[in-house]
């Protein structure tokens, strides 16, 4: 097969691909075949002006189809790409980190205070408190109707997790609860003890600022 010249392709081959530009991966990772490497160019950059790479590793199905034109087998080999280097990047590290109090929840969260839309975020612990994994479990407003412990749950039994720590933003900068966020709160412990994953605790994060549910007496 001929690398044309001038393309991502013929770019990383050049480079290699530790020392290649993100957005030449990018434009490859999104190609189904070598003749989309033209159009995809000059997508990729596109791409990461709307998503950041942290953002890129919670892309789902549907955002691949819209945006890109992505079919389900092919924005399932780009997650899975994404999946495997998230891995190998954990191995590489070597490092398992505690999770022992809401101010340690709040540093793998804070940067929910930046998100324009409400995010309903899971910290997936073992039995150590060690952070197996940070999930999205829902991207909108935050009530029962949407949120519910079947999309929360599925992620820690899928991961091994034996507790959690859910958190969620409000966009308007006030963490404050709201009684939604009470009652959303309350079904999630009761699923939780149902299936011996405990809820530690319930992160609202504002602008700079953040609410412990655990610390106000709602659980």
């Amino acid at each position: 097969m001929i690398v044309r010249e001038g393309t991502a392709w013929a770019r990383v081959l050049q480079t290699g691909i530790s020392s290649a530009a993100t957005t030449d991966l990018l434009a490859i990772a999104l190609s189904r075949a070598p003749d989309d490497l033209v159009s995809n160019e000059g997508l990729a950059p596109k791409f990461l002006r709307q998503h950041t790479l942290k953002e890129i590793n919670d892309i789902s199905f549907g955002e691949l189809k819209d945006e890109v034109g992505l079919e389900e087998f092919e924005s399932l080999r780009f997650l899975v790409s994404i999946e495997l280097g998230r891995r190998s990047g954990a191995l590489q590290s070597g490092k398992r980190t505690e999770v022992l109090s809401d101010v340690d929840a709040y540093e793998h969260l804070k940067d929910l205070a930046n998100e324009k839309q409400e995010k309903f975020v899971a910290l997936l612990l073992d039995s150590k408190a060690n952070l197996l994994r940070k999930e999205t479990v829902h991207i909108g407003t935050v009530n029962m109707s949407v949120v519910g412990s079947r999309e929360v749950f599925r992620e820690a039994v899928r991961y091994n997790a034996v507790q959690i720590i859910v958190a969620h933003n409000h966009p308007s900068g006030d963490p404050e609860p709201s009684p939604e966020d009470i009652e959303v709160t309350k079904r999630l412990m009761e699923a939780g003890e149902l299936l011996d994953i405990p809820v530690l605790d319930h992160l609202i994060i504002g602008q700079g600022k953040y609410v412990s549910l655990r610390k106000r007496g709602y659980m």
